[in-house]
């Protein structure tokens, strides 16, 4: 998509830019002179302003099938700007945009562009679902995609509804997977259904975002002291366990380090480690106190305390072991 969108705007000298329906910007040339505060905004937010895509629909861009032009809106800091549909199969899959400030742009740049989209649409007409079971299961397919960052989201059980605003997604007989653009909406909670989310990453790791998500969702289902909508990056305990979690401990020194293992180690008796470590109490009550604000964790949560116990003796382990 890339290549395509340079190629077109070096022969044609005009920025170009590719969204989708739902107003992500996805991919976007290199900038002109023509930029307006609008494509800037874009750009630096991966996200079409929702007064923008009001103005855009405005002029029935959802629904042609030819390019459009959009007069310039001084109120919205928004230049002119030709929209040409993106479609296959009566489907808009998106919308390729030229900037024309001066509206100068002729028939040749428009047969161009237009040519444009249809090799755009080629690239993305395989069924979604399909793509995307085969992008999570196998990592093939992505570079067929957007660019773009994304998350996987696990829903258990399977008959559970679907992900709104889903790039797509597959069922099983234990569960749904669905591929999300990122930031994701957050799902309402249902009754008895858990959802399980990887870490946003690109599209080139994604059999590993599913592993992610699938791990975060099955744990939601089976431990009640999770939450029922769970991220990778929230399982704390169990990625120490599954030999997947990064130090947790890093930002204390080693006297802190001390003295929260022997805090744990003696079952959080607060009495019996100011007595281990020859500290008064209040002097202790500080420590932990700086030791909670460094590492951003509540020392009264069970999970908490278990996670960092785990990782202070893990730390002991050899290397090799770990």
């Amino acid at each position: 998509m890339q290549a395509r969108l340079d190629a077109l705007a070096a022969v044609i000298e005009r920025s170009v830019s590719v969204d989708d329906p739902d107003g992500h910007l996805l991919a976007y040339s290199s900038m002109h002179a023509d930029a307006d505060p609008v494509r800037v905004a874009a750009i630096l937010s991966r996200q079409i302003a929702p007064e923008v895509s009001r103005w855009q629909d405005r002029h029935g861009i959802a629904t042609a099938t030819s390019p459009v032009r959009l007069p310039a809106n001084p109120e919205l800091g928004m230049g002119a700007r030709v929209c040409v549909p993106i479609r296959h199969g009566g489907r808009c899959l998106g919308y390729l945009w030229l900037l024309d400030p001066g509206q100068s742009l002729d028939d040749e740049a428009l047969a161009l562009a237009e040519e444009a989209a249809r090799d755009l649409a080629a690239d993305w007409r395989e069924d979604p679902d399909t793509l995307v079971r085969r992008l999570l299961t196998t990592g093939q397919g992505w570079e067929r995609m957007p660019p773009q960052l994304v998350q996987v989201c696990v829903v258990i059980p399977a008959s559970a509804r679907r992900e709104r605003h889903a790039i797509g997604g597959f069922v099983t007989d234990t569960h749904a997977a669905y591929l999300l653009r990122h930031p994701a909406e957050s799902a309402p909670l249902e009754e008895g259904v858990t959802r399980g989310y990887s870490d946003p990453a690109g599209l080139d790791t994604a059999p590993e975002s599913y592993r992610q998500a699938l791990v975060a969702a099955h744990l939601a289902a089976a431990d009640p002291a999770l939450p029922a909508h769970v991220s990778w990056s929230e399982l704390g305990v169990y990625r120490v366990l599954l030999g997947a979690a990064d130090d947790p401990l890093a930002p204390l020194d080693g006297e802190q380090a001390h003295t929260l293992e022997t805090y744990l180690d003696l079952g959080g008796n607060a009495q019996r480690t100011a007595a281990r470590l020859h500290l008064h109490r209040t002097t202790l009550y500080y420590r932990l106190g700086r030791i909670a604000g460094a590492l951003g964790a509540d020392l009264d949560d069970g999970l908490t305390r278990l996670h960092l116990h785990l990782a202070l003796k893990r730390r002991r382990l050899p290397p090799d072991l770990r």
